[in-house]
């Protein structure tokens, strides 16, 4: 006879296809008991089944109600609240979370009211109405000594301070909060992933790059070793967005292949979207506009890819289309990319409101990335040295080597019309930097520059491009276009042994220990 505590058991391991399949058996012989539809329902979503998963808790959610266990029932409420608010359905969510509060209503200090509060934070707006929500989840978390309450309570407060501007206060509760969701003392597998989720966010936005990647670091390592499928994924995503405007690109294709090939991106669900709008970003930073417009296909109305459709358009000369998209993004990011059209359009007037917004936003949140991106904007806007001075500076310190870059670029045009003899070394700066990233169209942009400056463009030596043969510098593009070794294969027609022979050949002829860094060197070859 099936029995659930052996499938809680199972649960409790992280071993979910055991549980599934214990949780299953038990509704084999008592169908619909409330408990099993539950237990079933988690395991599908930990193994990346979210639909099945999301469809068996709203069974048991009815189960439950018949039952007359209302917390149980409310508990469920509250959990598909959430998820119809991940999907972009308000209406079914504010439904499902009004239902919570009715059930739990007279109920007492019991978790369920707890994780009603934490959900409440994250669908507030405002900062400080979710700091209120945040720190009831908090009183009622220490009440019942649950570390899983707590430990979520603990991010979204981080969120809610880190979004009035208390960055040091809310790093702090993020800091503590990652500590008990890593640190053994949760027993709730998706309590330890959302408290994750939501630091790695609020790091990201924050652009502290050290504190992200080494959080990132973390998770990555601890899901893997709790088999948190959905959230390693997702983890490994935002892992690698941090990489990537980092400047360690050939880390983030790593990860970013990783999160891709694990069990929840293998299907098109909402698993796929982030990794791929991510690495979409990274190929249009590269200069490999084709290749990031191949990934974004089907993403069009994918709210984590607007940021890099918009910039795709951008990049393809379509500024209608890209105009049009930024209706779908928010926040700080949507000023952001207002700021790229405006430049691209040659709408002066535009640019000056984002710099000022962005200016504003600096200050009030204490987000020195959003001040150096206005100093940016403002300088190619104008044509200023100052700002864009600041700009290098700001983007140097946060370790944003591509947009240190791009305004050490735009300083070296701003001198040369000055009549700076400092043009030459701010331009040859940029390039090396473009160059060292594998950044294309940027190091063409600097070559260019140089060039008109009566200088090199590039920096590879006369006659490094003959020590490759005919065959191997049309592999190099190939490494170049991202292919793999069988890839590379099936395009020349040639074996795999074959293709693995010229890689090799090429790597030792440019001294790279890397595709990646084989890539850069073709930058400097002049392969693009």
């Amino acid at each position: 006879m099936g029995d659930t505590q052996v499938g809680w058991r199972h649960f409790a391991a992280a071993e979910w296809a055991e549980a599934r399949d214990s949780f299953a058996a038990v509704l084999v012989e008592v169908p619909g008991d409330p408990d099993a539809l539950d237990g079933l329902g988690q395991s599908l979503w930990w193994l990346g089944e979210r639909e099945a998963g999301i469809d068996s808790r709203r069974e048991a959610y009815a189960a439950f109600r018949r039952r007359g266990d209302l917390c149980a029932a409310a508990g469920l409420a509250v959990y598909l609240a959430g998820e119809h608010r991940i999907d972009g359905q308000p209406s079914a969510a504010a439904g499902w979370l009004a239902r919570a509060r009715r059930l739990l209503d007279g109920a007492g200090t019991v978790g369920e009211l707890g994780w009603l509060h934490i959900e409440e934070a994250k669908r507030s707006h405002d900062p400080v109405a979710a700091e209120r929500f945040a720190r009831e989840a908090l009183a009622v978390a220490h009440e019942l000594a649950s570390p899983d309450i707590e430990c979520m309570a603990l991010a979204q407060l981080g969120r809610a301070v880190v979004a009035q501007g208390r960055v040091e206060e809310g790093v702090g509760y993020l800091d503590e909060a990652m500590t008990v969701a890593l640190g053994g003392e949760t027993s709730d597998p998706l309590a330890c992933g959302d408290a994750c989720c939501t630091t790695l966010v609020v790091c990201d936005d924050l652009a502290d790059v050290a504190r992200a990647t080494e959080w990132c670091q973390a998770v990555v390592e601890f899901t893997e070793r709790r088999h948190f499928i959905p959230v390693q994924g997702w983890c490994r995503a935002i892992y690698g967005g941090v990489l990537v405007r980092a400047g360690d690109w050939e880390r983030a294709e790593a990860v970013l292949a990783e999160a891709l090939r694990s069990h929840l991106a293998r299907t098109r669900g909402s698993g796929r979207v982030l990794p791929l709008s991510v690495l979409a970003e990274l190929r249009l930073r590269q200069g490999r506009i084709e290749e990031a417009a191949q990934l974004l296909e089907g993403l069009e109305h994918e709210p984590v890819a607007v940021a890099a459709l918009v910039r795709l358009h951008v990049a393809r000369g379509d500024r209608e289309l890209a105009q049009a998209l930024l209706e779908r993004a928010s926040g700080e990011t949507r000023a952001l990319l207002e700021g790229e059209v405006a430049l691209a359009t040659g709408d002066l007037d535009a640019v000056a409101d984002v710099v000022q917004r962005l200016s504003d936003s600096a200050q009030a949140l204490a987000r020195p990335d959003l001040a150096a991106h206005a100093w940016l904007l403002e300088g190619l806007a104008s044509g200023s040295i100052e700002p864009l001075e600041r700009a290098v500076a700001a983007f140097g310190e946060l370790r944003y080597p591509l947009e240190e870059g791009r305004a050490r670029l735009a300083l070296a045009r701003a001198q040369a019309a000055a009549g700076s003899p400092l043009a030459l070394a701010s331009a040859r700066a940029a390039r090396d930097v473009f160059e060292r990233l594998g950044a294309r169209a940027d190091c063409d942009q600097a070559a260019a520059l140089l060039r008109e400056l009566g200088a090199a463009g590039r920096t590879a030596p006369r006659g490094e491009r003959d020590e490759l043969t005919a065959r191997e510098r049309e592999v190099l593009e190939l490494i170049v276009a991202g292919l793999s070794n069988g890839e590379i294969a099936e395009r020349l027609v040639i074996s795999p042994k074959t293709a693995e022979h010229h890689v090799g050949r090429i790597l030792a002829k440019l001294g790279a220990r890397s595709r990646a860094e084989a890539a850069a060197q073709a930058v400097r070859l002049g392969l693009n």
